[in-house]
């Protein structure tokens, strides 16, 4: 490569080079910009820039914007690991249990109380809140037992 690029975005060229998954829509954004075929290749995107230096400026976005994907991509692997982490150390602890078994217990109760009190004894603007924030706690609870990033062949640490 000649240079030009790689002193423009580094951190693209590094994503493109490497086998990351992105690669192709990085590549794809930086064509985009340039308005290039979809099919360019990096030696293309350095030859448009060699004839167009006014484009540098459209790859240094691009730059950024592939700059934003890493730091996004960085905080939602430190959020699974700290998941993953509450959920190992907290496998055995009786209150997370206890609690949420209450909390169903106290859902359903509420809920049947308020669908069979009269509709003039009910203040709604209370009854909405509450439920609100019932239902919020009831799906972090459903989401913490049930989600999707669980080890769901190991069924011991449930």
């Amino acid at each position: 490569m000649k240079g030009i690029l790689k002193a423009l975005a580094p951190k693209l060229l590094d994503v493109v080079a490497s086998s990351n998954p992105v690669a192709g829509t990085v590549l794809k954004m930086a064509t985009k910009k340039l308005g290039l075929p979809d099919n360019a290749t990096v030696e293309q995107i350095e030859e448009e820039i060699d004839r167009n230096p006014d484009k540098a400026a459209l790859i240094s976005e691009v730059e950024q914007q592939v700059k934003m994907m890493n730091i996004k991509l960085e905080a939602y692997k430190t959020e699974v690991d700290d998941r993953k982490d509450a959920r190992e150390k907290f496998s055995q602890d009786w209150f997370v249990k206890t609690f949420s078994l209450l909390l169903f217990i106290f859902f359903a109760i509420y809920v049947w109380e308020i669908t069979h009190q009269p509709e003039e004894e009910q203040n709604m603007a209370l009854v909405n809140l509450t439920l609100g924030n019932l239902f919020g706690l009831v799906q972090a609870v459903v989401a913490y037992y049930f989600s999707g990033s669980m080890d769901n062949g190991n069924k011991s640490k449930r």
